[in-house]
Protein backbone atom coordinates (compact mmCIF):
# COMPACT_ATOMS: atom_id res chain seq x y z
CA UNK A 1 0.00 0.00 0.00
CA UNK A 2 2.84 2.39 0.85
CA UNK A 3 4.38 1.71 -2.59
CA UNK A 4 1.19 2.94 -4.30
CA UNK A 5 1.16 6.27 -2.46
CA UNK A 6 3.96 7.92 -4.56
CA UNK A 7 2.36 6.61 -7.78
CA UNK A 8 -1.09 7.87 -6.75
CA UNK A 9 0.33 11.26 -5.75
CA UNK A 10 2.19 11.57 -9.08
CA UNK A 11 -0.95 10.60 -11.01
CA UNK A 12 -3.11 13.15 -9.15
CA UNK A 13 -0.49 15.88 -9.72
CA UNK A 14 -0.25 15.02 -13.43
CA UNK A 15 -4.01 15.17 -13.84
CA UNK A 16 -4.19 18.47 -11.98
CA UNK A 17 -1.43 19.97 -14.15
CA UNK A 18 -3.05 18.67 -17.32
CA UNK A 19 -6.40 20.13 -16.25
CA UNK A 20 -4.78 23.47 -15.39
CA UNK A 21 -2.90 23.69 -18.68
CA UNK A 22 -6.11 22.90 -20.59
CA UNK A 23 -7.91 25.65 -18.65
CA UNK A 24 -5.08 28.11 -19.29
CA UNK A 25 -5.09 27.20 -23.00
CA UNK A 26 -8.86 27.74 -23.19
CA UNK A 27 -8.54 31.10 -21.40
CA UNK A 28 -5.79 32.22 -23.80
CA UNK A 29 -7.93 31.25 -26.80
CA UNK A 30 -10.84 33.25 -25.36
CA UNK A 31 -8.60 36.24 -24.67
CA UNK A 32 -7.12 36.11 -28.20
CA UNK A 33 -10.57 35.91 -29.76
CA UNK A 34 -11.81 38.86 -27.71
CA UNK A 35 -8.81 40.97 -28.70
CA UNK A 36 -9.15 40.30 -32.43
CA UNK A 37 -9.18 43.65 -34.24
CA UNK A 38 -12.49 45.05 -35.48
CA UNK A 39 -10.79 46.23 -38.70
CA UNK A 40 -7.24 46.40 -40.09
CA UNK A 41 -5.33 48.46 -42.65
CA UNK A 42 -1.70 49.19 -43.49
CA UNK A 43 0.10 52.44 -42.91
CA UNK A 44 1.21 54.22 -46.10
CA UNK A 45 4.86 53.35 -45.45
CA UNK A 46 4.04 49.71 -44.66
CA UNK A 47 5.84 49.73 -41.30
CA UNK A 48 2.77 48.74 -39.32
CA UNK A 49 -0.77 47.44 -39.48
CA UNK A 50 -3.45 49.66 -37.95
CA UNK A 51 -5.85 47.58 -35.86
CA UNK A 52 -9.12 48.96 -34.53
CA UNK A 53 -9.36 47.60 -31.00
CA UNK A 54 -12.38 49.55 -29.81
CA UNK A 55 -15.32 51.53 -31.18
CA UNK A 56 -17.59 52.50 -28.31
CA UNK A 57 -20.69 54.68 -28.49
CA UNK A 58 -21.50 56.18 -25.11
CA UNK A 59 -24.22 58.81 -25.01
CA UNK A 60 -23.40 61.24 -27.84
CA UNK A 61 -19.73 60.29 -28.30
CA UNK A 62 -18.10 57.57 -30.41
CA UNK A 63 -14.55 56.74 -29.26
CA UNK A 64 -12.33 54.75 -31.60
CA UNK A 65 -8.98 53.31 -30.51
CA UNK A 66 -6.24 51.89 -32.72
CA UNK A 67 -3.03 50.04 -32.01
CA UNK A 68 -0.30 49.61 -34.59
CA UNK A 69 1.25 46.17 -35.00
CA UNK A 70 4.81 46.26 -36.41
CA UNK A 71 5.19 44.72 -39.87
CA UNK A 72 8.84 45.74 -40.40
CA UNK A 73 11.37 46.02 -37.57
CA UNK A 74 13.52 49.02 -36.75
CA UNK A 75 11.60 51.58 -38.76
CA UNK A 76 10.33 55.03 -37.86
CA UNK A 77 7.21 56.16 -39.72
CA UNK A 78 5.59 59.56 -39.38
CA UNK A 79 1.87 59.21 -39.87
CA UNK A 80 1.20 62.93 -39.31
CA UNK A 81 3.08 65.77 -37.59
CA UNK A 82 0.23 68.14 -36.80
CA UNK A 83 -3.40 68.79 -37.65
CA UNK A 84 -4.11 71.83 -39.79
CA UNK A 85 -7.67 73.05 -40.27
CA UNK A 86 -7.64 71.56 -43.79
CA UNK A 87 -6.42 68.20 -42.42
CA UNK A 88 -9.06 68.36 -39.72
CA UNK A 89 -11.86 68.83 -42.24
CA UNK A 90 -10.60 66.42 -44.91
CA UNK A 91 -8.47 63.73 -43.30
CA UNK A 92 -9.90 62.82 -39.89
CA UNK A 93 -13.45 61.51 -39.99
CA UNK A 94 -15.86 58.68 -39.48
CA UNK A 95 -18.28 57.78 -42.24
CA UNK A 96 -21.60 56.51 -40.89
CA UNK A 97 -23.91 55.59 -43.74
CA UNK A 98 -23.55 58.60 -46.03
CA UNK A 99 -22.79 61.11 -43.26
CA UNK A 100 -19.28 62.34 -42.44
CA UNK A 101 -18.55 62.99 -38.72
CA UNK A 102 -15.47 65.11 -37.94
CA UNK A 103 -13.47 64.79 -34.74
CA UNK A 104 -14.90 66.57 -31.73
CA UNK A 105 -12.92 69.56 -30.41
CA UNK A 106 -12.15 70.64 -26.87
CA UNK A 107 -12.77 74.07 -25.33
CA UNK A 108 -9.47 75.31 -26.85
CA UNK A 109 -10.64 74.31 -30.34
CA UNK A 110 -8.22 71.37 -30.45
CA UNK A 111 -9.33 68.05 -32.02
CA UNK A 112 -9.86 65.23 -29.53
CA UNK A 113 -7.10 62.99 -30.86
CA UNK A 114 -3.33 62.61 -30.83
CA UNK A 115 -1.79 65.96 -31.97
CA UNK A 116 0.86 63.99 -33.91
CA UNK A 117 1.50 60.34 -34.63
CA UNK A 118 4.90 58.73 -35.13
CA UNK A 119 5.36 54.96 -35.10
CA UNK A 120 8.53 53.19 -34.08
CA UNK A 121 8.82 49.50 -34.83
CA UNK A 122 11.24 47.38 -32.87
CA UNK A 123 12.01 43.68 -32.89
CA UNK A 124 10.56 42.78 -29.50
CA UNK A 125 7.65 45.22 -29.17
CA UNK A 126 4.11 43.95 -29.88
CA UNK A 127 2.97 47.49 -30.75
CA UNK A 128 4.53 50.41 -32.60
CA UNK A 129 2.09 53.00 -31.28
CA UNK A 130 -1.55 53.79 -30.65
CA UNK A 131 -4.19 56.32 -31.69
CA UNK A 132 -7.60 57.38 -30.41
CA UNK A 133 -10.24 59.81 -31.57
CA UNK A 134 -13.60 61.04 -30.32
CA UNK A 135 -16.39 61.76 -32.77
CA UNK A 136 -20.06 62.68 -32.56
CA UNK A 137 -21.91 59.38 -32.23
CA UNK A 138 -24.04 58.34 -35.19
CA UNK A 139 -27.70 57.42 -34.54
CA UNK A 140 -28.35 54.15 -32.67
CA UNK A 141 -29.53 52.40 -35.85
CA UNK A 142 -26.02 52.80 -37.33
CA UNK A 143 -24.01 49.77 -36.18
CA UNK A 144 -20.89 50.10 -38.39
CA UNK A 145 -18.67 52.96 -39.48
CA UNK A 146 -15.48 53.46 -41.45
CA UNK A 147 -12.56 55.55 -40.20
CA UNK A 148 -10.24 57.77 -42.20
CA UNK A 149 -7.05 59.24 -40.75
CA UNK A 150 -3.97 60.43 -42.65
CA UNK A 151 -1.25 57.91 -43.46
CA UNK A 152 -3.44 54.82 -42.97
CA UNK A 153 -5.72 52.88 -45.30
CA UNK A 154 -9.39 53.57 -44.63
CA UNK A 155 -10.58 51.16 -41.95
CA UNK A 156 -13.92 49.71 -43.07
CA UNK A 157 -16.89 47.99 -41.42
CA UNK A 158 -15.99 48.82 -37.81
CA UNK A 159 -18.67 47.41 -35.53
CA UNK A 160 -19.84 49.80 -32.80
CA UNK A 161 -20.35 48.66 -29.22
CA UNK A 162 -22.95 50.56 -27.18
CA UNK A 163 -22.29 51.24 -23.50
Amino acid sequence: MDMLKPITTALVCSLAIAGFSHTAFAQNETQNASTAPLAVGLTNGGAAEAQVVEAVRRDDILTIKLRFKPMITNKLERIYDSISETDYQNSFYVLAGNKKHLLLKDSNDQPLTNPNLVLKTTKDSPTAGSWHGRFPAPPKDVTEVSLTIPGVETLEAIKITDR
